[in-house]
């Protein structure tokens, strides 16, 4: 695990504001934030967190999203402080990177893409839409998402709206959301995902993890920080 950062004094709205939440998060709850706007141990091999699909997520890229994220929090005047906190955001950046794999194997199997425009323009929209990009930074960062990150999440998102449309979903449809999951599931499935134990375990039918639970934690550690 990183290392616990120091505390900073926060007034009390603020520490509302940038506090983790205890309900879960999914992977698709991050590309909600975009889609409004632009509608076993001796697999997971040593120093791995998790592999998918063959390709290996490193603990310490794992472990270095989470100490960027630290920095972004105390640069905004907060903490990430705590074991539970640094749970959430270890398992909160393990769902994204697994999710984004995912993603881009369904688009590789359906045939579809996205162009550097496409995710510019759909920065700009939600930027817009949201308060300007500070305002975009702050509620991803809230979401465990680091402001670099931002264009990968909004491609991921434009990524799901094509996977959709070359599988015959109409976006705008009511059960849109729940057919696509289910075809991402499906693919999941397939890249056989494994995740070191300390991480939990994958759960295909929901495009997260099943969390390693510590019982000497006095509070609960199971849940990242929610959606949006």
């Amino acid at each position: 695990m990183s290392r616990t950062s120091r505390s900073v004094p926060v007034d009390p709205a603020t520490r509302r504001r940038w506090s983790a939440p205890r309900t879960r998060l999914t992977a698709v709850g991050l590309v909600l934030v975009a889609g409004f706007a632009v509608s076993g141990c001796s697999e997971s091999k040593a120093g791995a967190a998790a592999t998918v699909g063959g390709d290996r997520i490193e603990i310490s890229t794992l472990n270095a999203k989470v100490n960027h994220l630290e920095k972004a929090y105390e640069q905004r005047n907060a903490s990430l402080a705590g074991t539970t906190a640094q749970l959430n955001a270890n398992q909160a950046g393990l769902v994204q990177m697994i999710y984004r794999r995912i993603v881009d194997e369904a688009a590789s199997q359906a045939g579809v893409s996205t162009t550097a425009t496409k995710v510019l323009a759909a920065r700009r929209q939600v930027e817009a839409q949201i308060g300007g990009p500070e305002a975009l930074q702050n509620k991803f960062l809230q979401n465990m998402v680091l402001p670099d990150e931002i264009d990968d999440v909004l491609r991921t998102s434009l990524l799901r709206q094509e996977i959709a449309k070359a599988r015959g979903i109409n976006p705008a449809a009511p059960d849109a959301s729940d057919r696509i999951d289910a075809y991402l599931a499906e693919v999941a499935n397939s890249m056989k995902i494994k995740l070191n134990p300390r991480y939990g375990a994958w759960d295909a039918a929901t495009l997260s993890t099943k969390p390693a639970v510590y019982g000497w934690l006095a509070d609960n550690p199971a849940a990242p920080p929610a959606g949006v």
